[in-house]
């Protein structure tokens, strides 16, 4: 194989890798943490709190997502420890050394399922997506799939 080749070959491999951790789907709009450190992606026609722009809201208002980036050497396991400490995971979906996705207790009196989700690497970050009804649990799915650092 030669050196072209064989860059090439690696190129391909660090971009699939990059593309599989953070999915935007055509169409969605991306918002991100208020430090700009990390972003998820959402339907185009789900609006910003006015308040907290991080914190997003589907028409029908039954589905949010809040996204959050952490501080520069943040201990990814140390966070992702005390978050199913204070959010006790009732299902795992997904917990590798740099991936924590898992569905949070149903909160009393609500009809709404909460997934938790995280990253870590060099930039750490966390969200929270909340939706009401099996239906938008696809979406839900490829907004867990858009968690990234922020684009530069």
């Amino acid at each position: 194989m030669t050196f072209t080749a064989c860059v090439q070959s690696v190129a391909a491999i660090l971009l699939a890798g990059a593309a599989s951790a953070q999915t935007v789907p055509a169409g969605w709009k991306v918002v991100t943490d208020r430090q700009k450190l990390c972003q998820v992606a959402v339907p185009a026609d789900w609006t910003p709190d006015s308040l907290v722009k991080s914190f997003v809201v589907s028409p029908d208002k039954k589905s949010t997502v809040v996204v959050h980036g952490l501080a520069a050497g943040t201990d990814y396991k140390t966070m992702t420890d005390t978050s199913k400490k204070l959010m006790p995971p009732v299902k795992i979906f997904a917990e590798t050394a740099t991936k924590l996705w898992y569905e949070e207790p149903p909160t009393p009196g609500k009809n709404r399922t909460s997934w938790y989700f995280a990253i870590g690497g060099a930039q750490v970050c966390n969200a929270e997506v909340q939706f009401e009804g099996a239906g938008m649990e696809d979406t839900a799915k490829k907004i867990v799939a858009s968690l990234g650092p922020a684009a530069k």
